[in-house]
């Protein structure tokens, strides 16, 4: 799915922020749906910010995995600090970060395809696999909390 699909996704979600059900994830939707939107924030960020003509691409099995088949194992990595939120998060706030969203996809989208993201288990993504990056995430927890939808009866 696309990232701007998810992102529609994302926002038919946001009446179900209060639900969780712990035999599918530890973390209920409101967690999955705010850490989706800081990831994209915070790569969209660092995007506009590096640039260079000399990254040496990094080769892993798990990146080539993840990129090939578009999946994420789920339980097997762990987030980094800046996008998990220590806050209540509420409804606002998660409204605050899809608009930013939104707005940083689209210039994210005009940006020169010399800029880089670094990802902390792929290494330094081009543009073009960040973008591939953010829409493999975003499904990964899209399903998570699709999954928690589900069960939740």
């Amino acid at each position: 799915m696309s990232i701007d699909k998810s992102i529609l996704e994302i926002e038919k979600l946001l009446p179900f922020l209060e639900i969780g059900n712990h035999k599918v994830s530890k973390a209920g939707i409101a967690w999955h749906i705010d850490h989706s939107l800081k990831v994209i924030n915070s790569v969209c960020d660092d995007l506009k910010k590096v640039k260079s003509t000399k990254i040496k691409p990094t080769h892993s099995f798990i990146k080539s995995y993840v990129f090939l088949t578009g999946n994420i194992p789920r339980g097997k990595a762990k987030a980094p600090k800046q996008v998990v939120s220590t806050d209540n998060i509420t409804k606002e706030t998660v409204e605050e970060q899809l608009i930013l969203a939104k707005n940083n996809l689209t210039d994210m989208k005009k940006l020169p395809t010399k800029n880089y993201f670094s990802h902390p288990y792929f290494g330094m993504l081009s543009l073009k696999k960040s973008l591939r990056f953010l829409e493999i995430h975003t499904n990964h927890h899209l399903k998570i909390v699709n999954d928690i939808l589900k069960n939740n009866d």
